[in-house]
C-alpha cells in the first residue's frame, strides 16, 4: 500500500512537473561579422544567418533550444606581399574575398537568471558542414564551435539576441600550402612548415532577431 502511494505521488509530481514544459517551434534571422583568425591584412566579412529551432522551456529559469542553421562566413583580405627566401622572388596576394556557405545543428542552453524577466544568457556547441565556398575546395568541410550570448525575449515571443561563435578546427584544406593567403607561410619541403603553429580558426559576431510561436 505504501509503494502504491509514493508511486501515486511521484505520478502526480512528475505530471505538475510536465505540465510547466513548453515545446514551442520558432526561427531567428541576422547578420554575421565574421573573420578567420591569424591572418594577415585580415579583416571581418559581413553576412547573413538564420536558423529554425524547437524550443522546450522547462519549469523556473531553463530553456532546451535545439537549431538547424545556416550561416555565412568567411574573410576579407587586403593585399600584401612575402618573398620567397631561397630565390628572393616576391609573390603578392591581391587581397580576397572569401566566402564560405556553412549548414549546421546546435544547442542552445538558455538561462533566465530572473523569473518572469526576458534577459537570458545562452552557451552551447555546434556543428558545422561547409556546403559551399569560393576558394576552389580549399577549405576543411567541418567545423565544431562553441558560442556564448546574451539576449532579451518579449512576453508575445520576440527577442533579440548577439552571440560569439568560436571555431576550434583549422579551416584550412591545403590552400596554405602556398603563400597566397598566408603571409606567414615557410618555404620548405616539411609539411609542418606550412601550419607555424597559428591556427586558422573561424571567429563569428552574431546578431538575431527571433520569434517563438506560441502553439
Amino acid at each position: 500500500m505504501k509503494n502504491l502511494l509514493l508511486l501515486v505521488v511521484c505520478l502526480c509530481f512528475t505530471a505538475a512537473t510536465f505540465a510547466q514544459v513548453k515545446v514551442r517551434p520558432g526561427f531567428r534571422a541576422g547578420i554575421n561579422s565574421a573573420t578567420v583568425t591569424n591572418l594577415d591584412n585580415n579583416s571581418r566579412r559581413i553576412g547573413f544567418q538564420g536558423a529554425m529551432f524547437v524550443n522546450i522551456h522547462f519549469p523556473k529559469v531553463y530553456e532546451l533550444q535545439v537549431e538547424a542553421s545556416y550561416s555565412n562566413q568567411g574573410f576579407n583580405q587586403g593585399s600584401f606581399s612575402s618573398i620567397n627566401p631561397y630565390d628572393g622572388q616576391v609573390y603578392r596576394n591581391p587581397g580576397n574575398d572569401v566566402s564560405i556557405h556553412y549548414i549546421g545543428a546546435a544547442i542552445s542552453n538558455k538561462f533566465f537568471f530572473i523569473p518572469d524577466v526576458g534577459l537570458h544568457f545562452l552557451v552551447g556547441p555546434s556543428l558545422e558542414i561547409n556546403v559551399s565556398d569560393n576558394t576552389n575546395g580549399d577549405i576543411i568541410p567541418i567545423d565544431i564551435a562553441f558560442f556564448g550570448g546574451i539576449g532579451y525575449e518579449f512576453p508575445m515571443g520576440l527577442g533579440i539576441e548577439a552571440r560569439y561563435k568560436q571555431g576550434f578546427v583549422d579551416v584550412r584544406d591545403d590552400f596554405f600550402n602556398d603563400n597566397y593567403y598566408d603571409n606567414d607561410y615557410t618555404f620548405g619541403s616539411n609539411d609542418d612548415d606550412y601550419y607555424n603553429g597559428n591556427n586558422k580558426l573561424n571567429s563569428v559576431i552574431q546578431l538575431s532577431v527571433y520569434y517563438k510561436f506560441g502553439f
